[in-house]
C-alpha cells in the first residue's frame, strides 16, 4: 500500500497559553490547582504514647552504654513484629536515651535474646508508669 499524497506537515495546534499554565488567573486566587491526596495514617499510631516518653528517664539502662541523660529521652519501638513498611504500633514503645536507644538497634554488643530481654524488663518497669500518667487503665487489673 503507497500513499500518492505526501501527508500534511502541520504538526498539532498548540492551546492558548491561558490554559497550560495551571497557576494563572483563577487558579492563583484558590492556591492550587493540583489536589493533595490526604496521608495515609498509620495502624498503631498513637501520639499520646510517643509524648508520654519525653522527659522520662531511661528505661533500657544497657549496662556500660546508658548515658543517663534525660535530655536525649527518644521513644524506643520494640524490635520484633516490624519489617518492610511495618512498624510495631506506639504503645509498644519505652523511653530510652539515645545511646541506649542506638546499642538496641544497631549494635553488637547483645545477642538479640538479651534485647528481647532488657526490652521486656523495661517494658514491665515503664507501662504501669504509663498508665497512671496517661489514665489509662491497666491490663490485667480489675
Amino acid at each position: 500500500m503507497q500513499r500518492k499524497t505526501p501527508m500534511k506537515r502541520s504538526g498539532f495546534k498548540r492551546k492558548a497559553s491561558s490554559t497550560l499554565n495551571p497557576f494563572s488567573g483563577t487558579a492563583v486566587l484558590k492556591g492550587t490547582t493540583f489536589k493533595r491526596k490526604a496521608r495515609k495514617k498509620r495502624a498503631g499510631h498513637c501520639k499520646t504514647s510517643l509524648s508520654a516518653c519525653a522527659g522520662q528517664p531511661c528505661y533500657l539502662r544497657i549496662d556500660g552504654v546508658c548515658c543517663g541523660d534525660w535530655q536525649t529521652t527518644v521513644p524506643a519501638h520494640r524490635n520484633e513484629g516490624k519489617g518492610m513498611g511495618l512498624k510495631t504500633p506506639d504503645r509498644l514503645t519505652v523511653p530510652a536515651c539515645f545511646t541506649c536507644h542506638a546499642e538496641y538497634d544497631q549494635g553488637n554488643k547483645l545477642t538479640r535474646d538479651e534485647k528481647r530481654g532488657l526490652f521486656n524488663a523495661a517494658y514491665d518497669r515503664w507501662a504501669p508508669y504509663r498508665a497512671r500518667l496517661l489514665g489509662w487503665e491497666t491490663e490485667g487489673n480489675d
